[in-house]
């Protein structure tokens, strides 16, 4: 959506880091006049009678206004909504400090590689009881294997942003490779939203090329790395995983937190991570884009197709299809015995599996003479 349309209905603080725009709004929605290091200030606004604008307004104070259930003392809740500028492809978190926007104590809650319909409902339920929200950056072929929990995602006020098509590593597989994974991954999620997403992107296994980011810098995509790590894929334990993550928080005092929602074990925490960040005085900082960035023809037609097929037969040997459309049963269905298996067949979710040993090969053993690395030189 166009800065233009951003006027007289919701006043909030912007402020920028390294010539990046970043605008927050207050949680009490009230006039803030921060005029520290980032010294840039925006009103916004919504909603004025006989506009033509009325109705994308409307969307944008709702999009940037925090839920009034935010401010009850007993749930974790919003404490204000940063507009990320993506032009230009800035990188936010990890080693890139240049660019913070979190205060002490402050965190961003992010879920990768999903949607998977059991497991991401149960995170939406616990943040839903919070009162609070996050960013999920989604892999496409899962989104369109599961498009109406994307939207069910967005309808709820988090941020959808993405994390290729495939799932590949970036880094390995050279640019053209790369670019096409990313773009696909763009064009399915968005196919699957049936709306603009956010422009913002995660490498999958944070593995970060120098030639996708000036990719991603030509295509105005921000780029989101970690604070905070709850590697939930190594393990099933959610304590453990609940240990790893505070333990770390508490070293770095704020960050962006890294999850999966197609884990067992981060939707065996959410609901205690939650209650004990609320506890401990931590605060969510929601993150939304400025502007959307629009998709590429070349690759809107494939993820159509994608998406088209996604009711069909599922076709053997697809991941997508074999974890999650065989396996996710309807809104009102029991979860399936398998579900909480789902996950391990994802390629990169799962642990490698173990290789099978080979019996034996019948033959004659040599001799410690015949081995290269024993054999002595006979003297002359």
């Amino acid at each position: 959506m166009a800065a233009g349309t951003f006027r007289n209905a919701l006043v909030f603080a912007a402020f920028c880091a390294a010539g990046l725009g970043i605008t927050a709004a207050l949680a009490e929605n009230a006039p803030s006049h921060d005029d520290g290091v980032y010294g840039r200030h925006q009103t916004s606004a919504a909603g004025r009678d006989g506009s033509q604008d009325d109705a994308s307004e409307d969307a944008e104070a709702l999009r940037l206004a925090i839920p009034a259930c935010a401010k009850d003392p007993d749930k974790l809740g919003i404490s204000r909504v940063v507009e990320i500028d993506s032009t230009g492809g800035p990188v936010f978190g990890g080693s890139h400090v240049h660019n913070a926007f979190l205060k002490d104590r402050e965190v961003v809650l992010t879920f990768d590689d999903g949607p998977m319909r059991t497991h991401t409902r149960r995170v939406l339920k616990a943040l839903e009881d919070h009162c609070t929200r996050a960013t999920f950056f989604m892999v496409g072929r899962m989104a369109v294997a599961e498009p109406a929990m994307v939207r069910e995602v967005i309808a709820a006020g988090h941020t959808v942003g993405t994390h290729t098509y495939a799932h590949r590593n970036l880094k390995a597989i050279g640019l053209l490779k790369a670019r096409s994974d990313f773009e696909l991954g763009y064009s399915a999620v968005t196919k699957a939203a049936g709306q603009p997403i956010a422009p913002f992107f995660r490498f999958p296994y944070l593995s970060e090329s120098r030639q996708v980011l000036d990719h991603l810098k030509k295509r105005n995509m921000a780029s989101f790395f970690i604070d905070v790590d709850s590697k939930d894929f190594q393990t099933r334990d959610s304590n453990v995983v609940f240990k790893r993550i505070m333990s770390q928080l508490n070293v770095t005092g704020k960050g962006i937190i890294l999850m999966h929602d197609i884990q067992p074990s981060t939707v065996g925490l959410i609901e205690r991570l939650l209650d004990t960040l609320h506890d401990q005085g931590y605060k969510v900082v929601h993150i939304v884009p400025k502007t959307s960035e629009p998709t590429l023809a070349e690759f809107d037609v494939p993820a159509a197709q994608a998406l088209a097929a996604k009711g069909g037969k599922a076709k053997q040997g697809s991941v997508s299809d074999r974890s999650i459309t065989a396996t996710m049963p309807d809104k009102d269905d029991p979860e399936p015995e398998t579900a909480s298996n789902a996950a391990d067949h994802l390629p990169w979710a799962a642990k490698p599996a173990a290789k099978p040993r080979r019996a034996p090969k019948p033959s004659v053993q040599p001799q410690p003479e015949d081995l290269p690395w024993q054999t002595r030189s006979s003297p002359n």
